[in-house]
């Protein structure tokens, strides 16, 4: 127990600045509050219990406060009593639109490219983007890989001369595709695109099927820590921005109003424990994917990648609240899917709902006005962990 105080109390010192630096990848200003003062505010919420039908993206470090909600029993503190939660796994974004419009889910968690999608369907259900819970500068899902046997870098430069007319593989459609692209189109070059789910992009960079990927998080750290591929670019390089989404069908706001905004609160209190309890969130992800160490988990999640990437020290930021920066990217999205003919017209002025984390956030004292908070990544020498196992202090 002392050693796992310590080894908490050194990985905050080094982990979490509290300070916003907008020119290190923080998206401030930033609310002053901590994990104690939000757990202490819990409280069922008053109305008729509901039943709510939400995803487990396991496959993205953007949703992974969902697995701290559900292992740590956080929700039952909020939503009303008798409430009940059903939770499907997922491996990527279209399937979770399709229950959605089907009213076969009416919560859900989304990488910003499907998430933008979902707000277009309106014919069928209308379904709002409520709030951004993570939002990076390229950490999530702007990381370009490159096979293992590939040569030394010694700039982005050479990564880009090394990647023309070479093979690279992204998950179609999601955000590291549009990440993906952007680096590409403006590092002015062209390369062979091929189309796979991200788990299947890992084991082709091990069998050196393809050259380079483009691949969200945790698959890029697996295939890191695994010896198939190594960091070569972060999306910050050209300051691009990804993010996870919490979506909700517009009925279910509308006859469940105290239950999504309850939602919202215990979001807000997993993001904090996931700052303060690094070792308990890696503990509670594990235990969702086992496949996985627990030293690759805390790497995607609390790892800074390589400087040589262009990398920046904070590796993602709790948001919640839609800030100027999460309607920016809201935009920029949409701009990239319609040049691809995946949706027209404009984004719709309702297609995001800001009421509803509004509330949230005033009824625990926040400002909405202001994200959460950013967190500044450790360096693979501060991982607690060595393969499964807590390293000795």
């Amino acid at each position: 127990m002392k050693l796992k105080k310590l080894v908490i109390s050194a990985m905050s010192a080094v982990l979490f600045s509290g300070v916003a630096m907008a020119q290190n990848g923080g998206l401030g200003p930033f609310n002053n509050s901590n994990y104690s003062a939000i757990s202490a505010k819990a409280a069922q919420a008053q109305g008729d219990p509901v039943n709510v039908n939400v995803n487990l993206f396991l496959g993205w470090t953007g949703a992974w406060d969902t697995v701290v909600m559900k292992q740590a029993n956080i929700l039952e503190k909020w939503l009303p009593k008798g409430s009940k939660v059903e939770w499907k796994r997922n491996l990527q974004g279209p399937p979770v639109i399709t229950d959605l419009l089907a009213n076969k889910q009416n919560i859900a968690y989304l990488g910003d490219n499907p998430a933008i999608v979902s707000t277009t369907k309106t014919s069928i259900a209308p379904l709002k983007i409520v709030g951004f819970n993570m939002i990076s500068m390229g950490r999530m899902c702007g990381v370009l890989l490159v096979r293992s046997d590939a040569p030394k870098f010694n700039s982005p430069e050479e990564v880009f001369k090394w990647l023309q007319d070479k093979k690279v593989a992204v998950p179609k459609g999601s955000c590291a595709d549009r990440t993906g692209q952007e680096m590409i189109r403006k590092a002015g070059i062209k390369v062979d695109w091929n189309y796979n789910q991200a788990e299947v992009i890992v084991t082709s960079l091990e069998a050196k099927k393809i050259d380079a990927a483009v691949v969200y998080e945790p698959s890029a750290s697996n295939a890191v820590e695994n010896g198939f591929g190594r960091y070569a670019l972060s999306g910050a390089y050209y300051k691009l921005l990804d993010a996870d989404a919490i979506i909700m069908r517009q009925d279910f706001i509308q006859n469940n109003r105290p239950a999504a905004v309850a939602w919202l609160k215990a979001n807000i209190e997993a993001l904090y424990f996931m700052k303060e309890k690094p070792i308990d969130t890696v503990n509670l992800i594990k235990k969702e994917i086992p496949e996985l160490t627990r030293e690759n988990i805390w790497q995607a999640f609390y790892g800074q990648m390589p400087s040589d990437t262009g990398a920046l020290p904070i590796v993602n930021n709790a948001v919640m609240t839609i800030t100027p920066s999460a309607r920016e990217l809201s935009a920029n999205v949409f701009s990239f899917l319609k040049a691809l003919n995946v949706v027209q017209g404009e984004l719709a002025s309702d297609a995001i709902d800001s009421s509803v984390v509004t509330q949230a956030f005033k009824e625990l004292g926040l400002d909405p006005e202001k994200a959460l908070f950013e967190l500044r990544g450790g360096l693979p020498k501060d991982n607690p962990f060595k393969k499964n196992d807590l390293k000795k202090m």
